[in-house]
């Protein structure tokens, strides 16, 4: 079984660059509980609502 990757809300906005919050309203849209571990579809998800590259490239 592979493991899925979570992430908590603040290290997805800081992995896409982008506010906290408006990933947060994002997230709930998605259905999904941004006070809960966002998984990696949810978090791709939301990197193409905001046009960013998934995954994010490492710094």
């Amino acid at each position: 079984m592979e493991v899925m990757q979570t992430y908590e809300l603040r290290e997805l906005a800081k992995l896409l660059n982008w506010n906290p919050a408006h990933c947060k309203v994002i997230v709930k849209q998605l259905g999904a509980d941004p006070t809960q571990p966002i998984d990696e579809e949810v978090a791709a998800q939301v990197a193409r609502k905001i046009r960013r590259a998934w995954p994010p490239q490492a710094a």
